[in-house]
C-alpha cells in the first residue's frame, strides 16, 4: 500500500455519502485513506465509518476537523444551504476540496468562492458534477464530434422524476423547506445542464416557465424550457418532480442532418445511414470516476472536468431558466 496516500475526511454522512461517496473512496484504499467522518449526527457518522476499510475518527465540529494539520483534503457532501460556508472554511484552512454540486445556491455566492479559490492556485477544488463523468454522455459527445449524426439540429429531453414520500430525497427535509432558489429544479437542473453541455456544447440562450403542482415541493417542482446552443442546435428541456410516467425513458434525443441518437445514464443508441449502433455502460460509475480524477488532480496535478468555473456555468444556465434567459 502506498505511503503517499491522500489523507481525506468526509464532511457529511447522509444518504448520498452512503450510496456513492463512501463506497467509491473505499474502493480507492490504495490511494486514499479516509481518516475522519464529520457529521452533526454521531449515529450517521458511525454508519458511514462502518462502511470504510480502516478505522476513522468521528467529528461533530467542522473547525476542529479542519484544524488537523495532517489532513490533506475534504469531501463535502452537505445540504445546499450549508455548502458554500463549509467550502470557504476548508479552502481557508488550506485543504484540497471536492464538494457536491451545485457550486452554491446563487451565482453571487459562487463568484465569491471562485475568487477565494483563485487566490490559492496550489489547492485543488473540484465541484462534484458526476454527469460530466457519465460514460454514456461522454460517448454521445464523441459520436457527435465524430460526425455520426452530422450537424445537430434539434434535441429534446423530457424527464419525469417523481419525488414521492418514500424517496430518500424526499426524506431529506432541507430539500423541501424552500431554503434556496429553485428547490428540486435547481438541485437536479445543474445535473441536466451539465449533461446537455457535455453532449451539445455551450448554451447561449434559454427561456422557461415553471410551476408548483405540489405544496410539499416548494418553491417549484416543474420546468418547461427552450434552449439554443452555440452550435446552432435548438431544443427543449422539460422536467417534473411532481409525478412520473411508465411511458417515459427519460432519455436525451438529438437529431442531426445525417442521423440521430438517444442517450440516458447507461445506454447510447446512434442511428444513421450505416444502421443502428448501441452501447451500454456499467462500472466504473461516474462518482467513482470523478473522485479518482480528484485524487489525480491532487497527487499528480492532472486537469479535471469539474472545475468551479464549469460548475458556475451550469448554475448560470439554471438561474437563467428560472429568470430572464441570460446565461453569461
Amino acid at each position: 500500500m502506498s505511503e503517499k496516500r491522500l489523507r481525506l475526511a468526509l464532511i457529511g454522512a447522509g444518504s448520498f455519502v452512503r450510496k456513492a461517496h463512501a463506497p467509491a473512496l473505499a474502493a480507492m484504499q490504495d490511494r486514499v485513506q479516509v481518516v475522519a467522518v464529520c457529521s452533526r449526527s454521531h449515529k450517521s457518522a458511525a454508519t458511514v465509518a462502518e462502511m470504510l476499510p480502516e478505522p476513522v475518527e468521528i467529528y461533530d465540529h467542522i473547525p476542529s476537523l479542519l484544524a488537523v494539520e495532517t489532513l490533506d483534503a475534504v469531501d463535502v457532501v452537505l445540504p445546499i444551504p450549508m455548502l458554500p460556508d463549509v467550502v470557504q472554511m476548508a479552502l481557508e484552512a488550506g485543504k484540497h476540496v471536492v464538494s457536491e454540486k451545485p457550486i452554491a445556491p446563487t451565482s453571487g455566492r459562487a463568484r465569491e468562492l471562485i475568487a477565494l479559490h483563485q487566490q490559492r492556485p496550489n489547492q485543488v477544488w473540484m465541484v462534484a458534477e458526476n454527469y460530466r463523468y457519465e460514460q454514456a454522455y461522454r460517448a454521445a459527445a464523441q459520436a457527435i464530434a465524430d460526425g455520426a449524426i452530422g450537424k445537430p439540429l434539434v434535441f429534446d429531453w423530457s424527464l419525469q422524476l417523481p419525488v414521492d414520500p418514500d424517496s430518500p430525497y424526499y426524506r431529506t427535509e432541507w430539500r423541501r423547506t424552500n431554503q434556496y432558489p429553485g428547490g428540486f429544479v435547481l438541485d437536479g437542473g445543474v445535473h441536466h445542464v451539465a449533461g446537455l453541455r457535455t453532449v451539445l456544447g455551450e448554451i447561449v440562450e434559454v427561456g422557461g416557465i415553471h410551476a408548483a403542482h405540489r405544496e410539499d415541493l416548494p418553491p417549484m417542482d416543474t420546468l418547461a424550457a427552450w434552449i439554443r446552443c452555440a452550435s446552432g442546435a435548438v431544443g427543449t428541456y422539460t422536467v417534473t418532480y411532481a409525478a412520473g410516467s411508465p411511458l417515459s425513458d427519460n432519455a436525451l434525443h438529438v437529431v442531426g442532418d445525417q442521423g440521430s441518437l438517444r442517450v440516458n445514464g447507461g445506454r447510447l443508441v446512434v442511428h444513421n445511414n450505416e444502421g443502428t449502433q448501441e452501447q451500454t455502460f456499467g462500472r466504473p460509475f461516474s462518482v467513482e470516476l470523478e473522485l479518482a480524477a480528484f485524487v489525480d488532480a491532487v497527487q499528480e496535478g492532472r486537469p479535471h472536468r469539474n472545475t468551479p468555473e464549469e460548475a458556475f456555468r451550469d448554475l448560470l444556465v439554471v438561474e437563467a431558466l428560472l429568470g430572464d434567459g441570460v446565461t453569461g
